[in-house]
């Protein structure tokens, strides 16, 4: 599993769990993901791996944390949840971003490989972006 999030830099970042003992938060500059934020303790939550999961822990915060929403203390973690610590705002998921990179490289092994042309590309482009500009809300529709 993959914690996605925005640092205060505006920067897009993501830390695989797995192969993880433990990933801290909080304000500290020891903290696995610092945030530079008065309302956040020194170490202010945590994802531990216990047996086959990952399980988020309030460390004893003044503030709490959220897990979709509700207030909690203890919680396994599942594809698809969203932590808020503060203002602050990580995401869980399965799989890694496929960051632009990842996107080119596919992209340019299909045609390697033979199976797309450069046409057949351009046209997938083309149809995915006038899909979105026809339908803006069919995304908001998808994720509810």
């Amino acid at each position: 599993m993959f914690l996605h999030y925005t640092s205060a830099d505006g920067k897009r970042h993501e830390l695989s769990l797995s192969g993880r003992a433990s990933l801290t938060f909080g304000r500290s500059p020891e903290a696995t993901v610092h945030i530079p934020e008065t309302r956040i303790s020194r170490i202010h939550a945590e994802i531990r791996a216990w047996d086959q999961d990952f399980v988020i822990k309030d460390m004893h915060s003044r503030n709490g944390i959220t897990l979709n929403g509700i207030h909690t203390e203890v919680a396994v973690l599942k594809p698809g949840d969203v932590i808020r610590i503060g203002t602050h705002e990580f995401t869980i998921e399965q799989e890694a971003m496929k960051g632009t990179r990842t996107i080119v490289q596919e992209v340019a092994r299909e045609i390697e490989e033979g199976k797309k042309g450069y046409r057949t590309i351009l046209r997938e482009i083309v149809q995915s972006t006038d899909v979105k500009k026809k339908n803006p809300e069919s995304r908001s529709q998808k994720s509810e």
